[in-house]
């Protein structure tokens, strides 16, 4: 007989269902699955003929087929045992036919049928539920990661024999009831008040924040650039339920568990890392840093110290929050809209300006300097010299990072109500042919960006990303239009001039 389940998998972050069918028929015994398997895939049927044997079913002397649909996608993991080893049940009718009609089936199974948790599971489920489908029969370690979705019924499985009883009718399954993503609190970071100094940055920090704009602090070490980076991760609001559960289903495909509670990732990868663990990509294709840091921050300490591979692969993301990954036949898109805070010495010594200390020939910090291209200048919306902290500094007092997050909020709540028809949500996403509706200004403030658009040589993406900072200054103040000082506010932090130290 024939009998047919439905099953998933993950290519890049998203998921895509798989149709498990078997049929058993008259013939030479013989057990043979098909439908382009990677090894691991094959090995499913040396563990489903034994766990078959734990609910005390042996394979009849029959023709067993089993085909994954379609056969021209690639079938990878161990998520598939669980659901070839129902169908097979199936295709022998021992439970009802129908139980099965409109539900999804994933689980790696042991030799005696206990069901092991697979990685890549939300997304497989978010598909399902777009398809149509009513019930996920899952492995009941998956259970953490499924607790905030809404319109499918989604049973926890910890046994193939637990399974079988349930189709007969012969017991329950326990059912994740819908509720929110569970929001944990906010991961220690260091307070804004802690760090002396550097009001400049510290300003520009809070309006970055608010508008999702990405920043690059130059200046010597020792001076607070990393601090002052971490300071910012304490303050950012939390993510809205759709961008959480979005998060969610991209550490999922992963296969590692999101730690953050309900606040915005943050990836702070090592100068080291590899360009397929930055940008995604790799043997097994999967999510790099600029993925995993979407909704987030992807902060850098040490820009100047990547891999120039690394730093240039960031042009397309920083520009259209996403990453086009190509493999033969077809291009995989990972989401990476992501909010980027660098920071990156003088020269490779670390002690430019301050001559006395700093022993880096000309030569030596052109070199370092042309690490950053220029494109990449560009996609900052602000660059910023941190300098070094003067002694009366510490006795100053400033804001704490409660009063900053204050302020954030009230920033993004402003624009979450002007963009509320739009696609888009923060000033930083502005799309070009918006850009003169939502930046409006009067005739006095034009003149004046003419003759900053002029001292400044700015490219039109500069002269762009310098409205669109302006706009957020704005709306901090509670103003609806852009004036003079918003926009001279807004030209003293963009300093590209900063980087030819």
């Amino acid at each position: 007989m024939y009998y047919q389940v439905i099953s998933g998998i993950v290519l890049g972050v998203e998921g895509n269902l798989i149709r498990v069918e078997v049929d058993a028929s008259n013939g030479m015994p013989y057990f043979s699955m098909v439908g382009y398997l990677s090894s691991e895939v094959k090995e499913a049927k040396d563990r489903v003929i034994s766990a078959l044997r734990s609910v005390s079913f042996s394979l009849p002397p029959k023709r067993i087929t089993v085909n994954l649909s379609p056969a021209d996608i690639r079938k990878v993991g161990s998520s598939f045992d669980f659901p070839i080893a129902v169908a097979i049940l199936g295709s022998f009718e021992l439970f009802p036919v129908n139980q099965l009609k409109d539900a999804f089936l994933a689980g790696e199974m042991s030799l005696e049928g206990v069901i092991r948790p697979v990685k890549g599971l939300l997304p497989m489920i978010l598909e399902a539920k777009k398809y149509g489908l009513k019930k996920c029969f899952v492995p009941e370690s998956n259970q953490k990661e499924l607790i905030g979705i809404h319109g499918i019924d989604i049973y926890l499985v910890s046994s193939l024999q637990e399974m079988l009883n349930y189709l007969r009718g012969n017991q329950k399954l326990k059912k994740i009831k819908p509720k929110q993503f569970a929001i944990g609190k906010r991961p220690p970071y260091p307070d804004f008040s802690e760090v002396k100094g550097q009001y400049q940055i510290k300003r520009a920090m809070e309006i970055a924040a608010a508008g999702r704009h990405n920043m690059l602090i130059i200046g010597p070490a020792g001076c607070g650039k990393s601090l002052l980076a971490r300071c910012l991760l304490g303050v950012l609001p939390e993510l809205e339920p759709d961008e959480l559960q979005e998060v969610c289903a991209i550490y999922s495909a992963r296969g590692i568990s999101y730690e953050n509670g309900g606040y915005p990732p943050v990836r702070n990868p090592h100068h080291t890392v590899s360009p397929s663990a930055f940008l995604g990509g790799g043997v097994h294709l999967s999510p790099g840093e600029i993925t995993l840091a979407h909704h987030g921050i992807l902060l850098l300490d040490e820009l100047a110290e990547f891999k120039k591979t690394c730093i240039e692969g960031l042009r397309e993301p920083m520009e259209n929050h996403n990453i086009s990954i190509g493999r033969v036949g077809k291009q995989y898109i990972f989401p990476s809209d992501f909010m980027v805070i660098a920071t990156t010495n003088a020269c490779p010594c670390g002690n430019y300006p301050d001559r006395t200390k700093c022993r880096c020939t000309v030569t030596q910090r052109i070199h370092y300097q042309q690490k950053i291209s220029r494109p990449i200048l560009e996609r900052f919306d602000m660059i910023l010299c941190a300098e070094k902290v003067e002694f009366d500094d510490f006795r100053d007092e400033y804001e704490d990072s409660t009063t900053i997050s204050e302020h954030i909020l009230y920033g993004r709540n402003r624009q979450k109500l002007r963009y509320i028809k739009e696609n888009f949500s923060y000033n930083s996403r502005i799309p070009d042919d918006k850009i003169d509706e939502i930046c409006n200004f009067d005739d006095d403030t034009e003149a004046f960006i003419k003759k900053v658009f002029r001292q400044k040589n700015l490219s039109m993406r500069e002269f762009h990303h310098m409205l669109k900072v302006a706009r957020t200054i704005a709306d901090l103040a509670d103003e609806t239009q852009i004036s003079i000082e918003h926009i001279a506010e807004a030209a003293s932090f963009y300093n590209r001039e900063a980087n030819e130290f």
